[in-house]
């Protein structure tokens, strides 16, 4: 059932949606002390392994040193090269692809080419700097600053769902990154109503669930819903779909409950879950009208050998097949939406089917005008209540 019993305000203006100032306060006040994802532990599995990744402006790269995870800057201090160009990659040593420059763990410099051509030589200047980098299961995390909660707190509940989703007896099936013309907000929003589906996804979900079986769960630091698969009772690929996986899981020794949960840990990490797959997404701005996404997805494949774990692996192959035609689906209209917005003389408003997105905005909203007067110091208001008064399901 929806927690609301009436249609909902639309918070945030059009203009939150392309301004620069929007944009600039967005990151101040949403990002910088977030955690967002880079990849996952197989993608570094080995000490010499890495990624690199622009968070705000900020080149990153992280890396396996011996074993152990690390994220530094990317750009070398010497002559402001990208240490390495590559998204992914594996090398002997952090070293500048430009003049050869190499850095330890902690930033410090390694081995510089002709030494003595930089006498007297600072160390401490030429350090890099270092960000703080976590795990849960098999996600690996970013996080640009030193302020703000370990990622345990900052995933809360969440926390240990993902630990076990993306932990042992799963896979990574699915690696996708994408960038997007349009503003982060519309990918996110995108995700946190079923009230597109008939239109934008005929061939797979079909049909949005009705609200007597979907369960809608609004918290001030995340949203949830839940329902059944398939989502479309007449489907005839979803019922075949469904009782194939249910005979797979049961075969793996797993209790098939076709359920299906998404969650949104504000403000823009998205989790998925069906009984084989688990799906994190990131969406990352990387300008006013422009964001990156970041795509995991994990298939269940147990403790079984072979040609079960085999079967196991071509199942999330499939599905991950599936997830992609999906996005595809989704993201043909992101740019329209964002031309909309950059032209609409309306408000916009919400349903009751819609009340995520409105709980997403009142964070926003709520955040971004916190921080603000914070520095303007002049606006002794309190921030508005959540959802103006919704309560939350349980």
């Amino acid at each position: 059932m929806y927690v609301s019993n009436s249609r909902l305000p639309h918070l945030l203006p059009p203009s939150a949606y392309w301004s620069e100032e929007s944009s600039q306060a967005e990151i101040a006040a949403l990002f910088k002390k977030g955690w967002h994802l880079v990849g996952t532990t197989p993608e570094l599995s080995k000490p010499g392994d890495f990624l690199t990744c622009l968070l705000f402006d900020i080149p990153v790269q992280v890396r396996n040193f011996d074993g152990q995870l690390h994220a530094v800057s990317n750009v070398c201090a010497h002559r402001h090269c990208l240490l390495s160009g590559k998204t992914a990659g594996h090398s002997e040593h952090l070293q500048c692809q430009y003049h050869g420059w190499e850095y330890d763990a902690t930033g410090r410099t390694r081995r510089i080419p002709e030494p003595k051509e930089f006498v007297p030589f600072d160390r401490e200047s030429a350090r890099l700097p270092v960000y703080r980098v976590a795990t849960c299961g098999k996600l690996v995390f970013v996080c640009v600053s030193r302020e703000g909660p370990p990622l345990e707190e900052y995933l809360g509940e969440l926390f240990a769902v993902c630990s076990d989703r993306f932990g042992t007896g799963w896979e990574p099936s699915l690696i996708n990154e994408a960038a997007h013309g349009c503003n982060w907000k519309v990918p996110v929003e995108g995700t946190l109503e079923a009230y597109h589906v008939p239109h934008v996804h005929p061939s797979t979900f079909q049909e949005a669930p009705r609200e007597s079986v979907s369960v809608h769960k609004l918290d001030e630091r995340h949203t949830s819903f839940g329902t059944h698969l398939p989502f479309s009772p007449h489907s005839r690929f979803g019922a075949i779909f469904q009782s194939l996986e249910g005979r797979f899981l049961r075969l793996m020794g797993r209790v098939p409950t076709a359920e299906y949960w998404h969650h949104h840990c504000f403000p823009n990490l998205m989790f998925t879950f069906t009984d084989a797959v688990s799906l994190c997404q990131c969406i990352v701005p990387t300008g006013p009208a422009s964001c990156r996404s970041v795509v995991r997805q994990f298939g269940y494949v147990g403790t079984s050998r072979g040609p079960l774990r085999w079967f196991a692996r071509r199942w999330a192959r499939m599905a991950a097949g599936i997830t992609m035609q999906i996005f595809k689906e989704d993201r043909a209209l992101f740019e329209d939406v964002q031309r909309g917005l950059r032209g609409s003389p309306h408000a916009g408003m919400l349903g009751r089917c819609e009340e995520r997105i409105h709980a997403f905005q009142v964070y926003v909203d709520r955040e971004v005008n916190t921080l603000d007067r914070k520095v303007k110091t002049e606006d002794t208001l309190e921030p508005r209540p959540f959802c103006n008064g919704i309560g939350v399901h349980s």
